[in-house]
């Protein structure tokens, strides 16, 4: 594979890019990332986080390449391909490559407006099954297509959440790019941590980089770590557990989220983003943001509260305490009493209740198995005292208007 262009980027130096590469990298649905933002209304607590998703599917790009390179040299092609069920050989690793490649830059293609804020809009499922409408834009499949018809089936198959029944190596893929060690983590945590200008979010990567591995487990042959990779692995964990409670967590970024989405819902047509995926494609965050100063200049328009509260910075305030309870459901309720109790005494507070659920996977790193000295594969969870055992408790907040 030859490399014939590069970009600077400041979170892994250069980037580095084929030909074929800049045939979709010019796509109009590529270029549309540019202007979704990664964290959405986060710049408006941490004011660097003003980076987007063209960025971050760059840099994943990179560091797929990175992690199969170094697995290469390390482990040469025997050790690499034959437990994927390839054909060693140069071209099985060339095409094994741009697969991976091509699923890291098309991982994000489906994100809303303002990213994960907005998902809740999609028409139907979430970024995942979009970024898959989107595979068949023309200039999409065709620069695809310009690789090789197995190629652009390859990063389809990859890429369909609905597909489970994958071949070995695009198992493999999945796990490389998009599992819980995947270079789509690997690359968001240290990109956000960077223009957030925080440091815990920050983790070994060439050492996880050096210890990574296929490994034959009882569901399959999946990415795994080298026990020499153990502390590098639970940093990465310590890593995105601190970033969820200091910065996606944060609580005047939630309010903000609840502020938007709801100027969305009174907005939108049949309160949703367009299933049609031409139209849809005309939605990013210029779009948005055009639309709620015409929104807060407007006080006859339905969003116009709460355009007025994003523009001009009056968002609801969080009361001091935090709720929490064993799931969402009983923290749900509580809230619930609080929001009545307010709205019965102090109703122009105008109360409202966000519930933070924790995500799902935060606990599924401890999954990632792991080769000891003796040749016997273990879980994380068992080998860690740290990761399967950090948790973040369902919790909640009521945010009240300034009065």
């Amino acid at each position: 594979m030859q490399f014939s262009e590069a970009i600077r980027d400041p979170v892994h130096g250069l980037i580095r890019l084929e030909k074929s590469d800049l045939h979709l990298i010019d796509s109009m649905p590529i270029q549309r990332l540019r202007s979704i933002a990664q964290l959405g209304l986060t710049d408006r607590v941490y004011p660097g986080a003003c980076h987007s998703r063209f960025e971050h599917a760059l840099g994943t790009m990179e560091v797929t390449t990175r992690l199969l390179e170094e697995m290469k040299s390390r482990l040469g092609l025997e050790e690499l391909l034959r437990p994927l069920s390839l054909s060693v050989d140069e071209g099985s690793y060339v095409d094994l490559l741009r697969i991976a490649r091509n699923v890291a830059l098309l991982h994000d293609l489906g994100h809303p407006p303002f990213s994960h804020v907005t998902e809740r809009l999609l028409p139907r499922g979430m970024h995942e099954e979009m970024s898959l409408s989107l595979l068949e834009h023309p200039q999409i499949a065709a620069a695809l297509l310009g690789q090789g018809h197995e190629i652009m089936t390859s990063v389809a198959h990859v890429m369909d959440p609905a597909k489970s029944d994958l071949p070995s190596h695009l198992r493999f893929v999945r796990s490389l790019v998009c599992g819980e060690f995947g270079s789509d983590r690997m690359d968001y945590l240290l990109r956000d941590a960077h223009h957030v200008g925080v440091e815990y979010g920050a983790f070994d990567l060439p050492r996880i980089q050096h210890t990574l591995r296929p490994l034959e487990t009882d569901q399959g042959v999946q990415l795994g770590i080298e026990a020499g990779g153990l502390l590098a692995a639970e940093g990465l964990q310590w890593a995105r557990f601190s970033m969820f409670t200091q910065v996606y967590f944060h609580r005047t970024r939630r309010i903000l989220d609840l502020h938007l989405v709801d100027f969305l819902v009174r907005t939108l047509h049949q309160r949703r983003y367009p299933e049609e995926p031409e139209e849809y494609l005309r939605w990013d965050d210029i779009r948005v943001f055009q639309l709620l100063r015409e929104a807060d200049a407007d006080s006859s328009h339905p969003g116009h509260s709460s355009a007025r509260k994003i523009i001009r910075r009056e968002q609801h305030r969080a009361l001091p305490e935090v709720v929490e309870g064993q799931d969402t459901d009983e923290v749900a309720d509580r809230l619930a009493t609080r929001v009545r109790e307010i709205r019965n005494y102090e109703p122009q507070r105008d109360p409202l209740a966000d519930v933070v659920a924790p995500p799902p996977s935060l606990a599924k790193g401890g999954d990632l198995p792991v080769l000891l000295k003796s040749g016997e594969i273990r879980r994380l969870s068992e080998l860690s005292s740290l990761v399967g055992r950090l948790r973040v408790k369902p919790h909640g907040r009521i945010y009240c208007a300034r009065g």
